[in-house]
């Protein structure tokens, strides 16, 4: 039985006399506060939201804020909703926690026949990660074989302007198509609508239309592949531009210490700077790292495409032990077999997402500008990171250096730049120099 759900646990009332105080500001005479007496959170503040909404002013219900529990929703649902930009997640770990009985998302609709082939392969999968478990490999890695289907729980808190959209896109969007998607889709619409009712109805007779991504036509049984990484675009001479920046900013001289504009606490010159990479061939478990970064732009193709290639990470706790590996590669091999046999049935490739694992490998293209590269690399290159995305981190890094190296040698784990913030948690190996291995 699906019981995902999609619930709004925080809501401040009170918000609208401040929705409806921003929409009056600008036109009125009065300080903050006069205009925030005036607004009594009533109908009459509703209608003006309303209008001035409709007149395209979307910025003045920013002010109203949600906290959402996605309550056992499917890890696939779980993708969807982490990739709105501008929202704040906290998600169960997989690399920590236990989810053997975590339990799974099934499809609404399916057929008897679908069913139980769906059914047979989810548990199968389970029960390879148990075993995998069972014979010493990691949590972390153990979770390669869970499908996308798995159950997940996170909280999310959002703006109203960002939760519009999200609704939008969940019920007439990308997300149209996904019964899931849709139904939490509608949960959440019946929930805004008691604070603002029309809001949504009125966004969705605007809403554009959107051409989604095709999906595969086909299940291919795929094989272990390394990720790796392109440069697809940068600046032509990044220290040049630097020098033009901060000499505009007055800040640094030009050609100054680089490590001292890398380790600068406010260096806004260094969002002028944007840089494209292909990241080839990561898990779905890590996309999911990427997705985390709220300061950058990321295409991410559709789940079905990671299952279709078939293509899949391999650990090398699963790689050192031979029963492991046996167990491993046959879920993959497995489960392209079920996909198949699920849309000879008549399934639809939307619902063959939820047989994609997250060992599955994708393609994804992340663009960033300089200064979130820094906070990325702090992160994402430190022993402490979760192997594969610090592999796939390192050879971005690279990338980089090898273009400039006078630039980017500054560029490392956060250890590079002073004393570890892991606190009790540090490796206890911190880095002298990014390049010193």
């Amino acid at each position: 039985m699906n019981k995902s759900r999609a619930i709004i646990v925080v809501s401040n009332e009170d918000a609208l006399r401040v929705v409806a105080s921003s929409a009056r500001i600008s036109t009125q005479q009065g300080t903050a506060m006069e205009i925030y007496d005036k607004s009594k959170g009533d109908e009459k503040d509703l209608r003006l939201v309303n209008k001035v909404l409709a007149s395209g002013h979307k910025s003045v219900i920013e002010h109203q804020t949600f906290g959402i529990a996605f309550d056992d929703v499917s890890v696939l649902v779980e993708q969807f909703v982490i990739e709105c930009r501008l929202a704040s997640f906290t998600v169960k770990s997989r690399r920590y926690v236990d989810f053997s009985e975590a339990g799974f998302v099934a499809p609404e609709g399916l057929t008897e026949a679908q069913h139980a082939c769906f059914d047979a392969a989810m548990k199968a999968r389970f029960a390879d990660y148990e075993q995998l478990m069972a014979l010493g490999v990691p949590k972390e890695d153990a979770r390669f074989v869970l499908p996308y289907s798995l159950r997940s729980n996170f909280f999310m808190t959002v703006d109203a302007r960002e939760l519009i959209g999200l609704i939008c896109a969940m019920l007439y969007g990308r997300g149209k198509g996904f019964p899931e998607v849709e139904a939490l889709g509608c949960q959440l619409k019946e929930q805004f609508d008691r604070l603002y009712p029309g809001v949504i109805d009125g966004e969705a007779k605007r809403y554009p239309h959107y051409e989604p991504m095709p999906l595969p036509g086909e299940i291919k049984a795929g094989a272990d592949r390394a990720g790796d990484a392109e440069l697809i675009d940068a600046p032509k001479d990044t220290q040049g531009f630097l020098n033009a920046v901060y000499g505009f900013t007055g800040r640094f001289s030009a050609g100054g210490d680089s490590l001292a504009r890398f380790t600068d606490a406010r260096p806004r010159e260094m969002e002028m700077l944007h840089y494209t990479f292909k990241v080839k061939r990561v898990s779905l478990a890590c996309v999911t790292h990427f997705t985390r970064h709220r300061m950058v732009s990321l295409l991410v193709p559709p789940v079905s495409r990671a299952l279709a290639e078939g293509d899949y990470v391999l650990p090398e706790t699963v790689k050192a032990i031979p029963e492991a590996e046996a167990i491993y590669r046959r879920a993959f091999e497995d489960q392209a077999a079920a996909a198949k046999e699920a849309l000879a049935l008549g399934m639809s490739m939307e619902d063959a997402s939820y047989f994609a694992m997250s060992g599955h490998q994708l393609d994804l293209m992340i663009s960033m500008n300089l200064r979130e590269m820094i906070h990325f690399m702090k992160l994402r290159t430190c022993r402490r990171a979760q192997w594969e995305i610090q592999g796939v981190a390192w050879k971005m890094l690279k990338l980089l250096v090898n273009r400039e190296p006078e630039v980017f040698t500054h560029l490392g784990p956060s250890c590079v730049y002073g004393p570890c913030p892991e606190g009790r948690m540090s490796c206890g190996h911190p880095y002298k120099n990014a390049w010193e291995e």
